[in-house]
């Protein structure tokens, strides 16, 4: 079973940083920290679809991410504000 504790600990780090942010959407500041953290780890996860007109769909498929990383990015994310 995987550590309880990573919950709480994740949901914190995330608040704190929505809190700089707080107009932004909840589906915005996932986006965002997805797409960072795709950036920050050569663009692991990133999805990108040209579509009819041209123009580029970009996603992040971050699914198999072990919390551990992603818990570790947010810890940046909170020392760098």
């Amino acid at each position: 079973m995987r550590n309880l504790d990573r919950i709480p600990e994740t949901l914190g780090l995330i608040e704190r940083i929505w809190e700089k942010d707080p107009d932004l959407r909840f589906n915005q500041l996932i986006y965002n920290l997805q797409r960072g953290y795709s950036q920050e780890n050569k663009d692991i996860g990133k999805i990108e679809e040209v579509i009819d007109d041209g123009f580029s769909r970009v996603g992040f498929d971050l699914f198999n991410l072990e919390d551990d990383s992603f818990i570790e990015y947010l810890r940046k994310q909170v020392a760098n504000q």
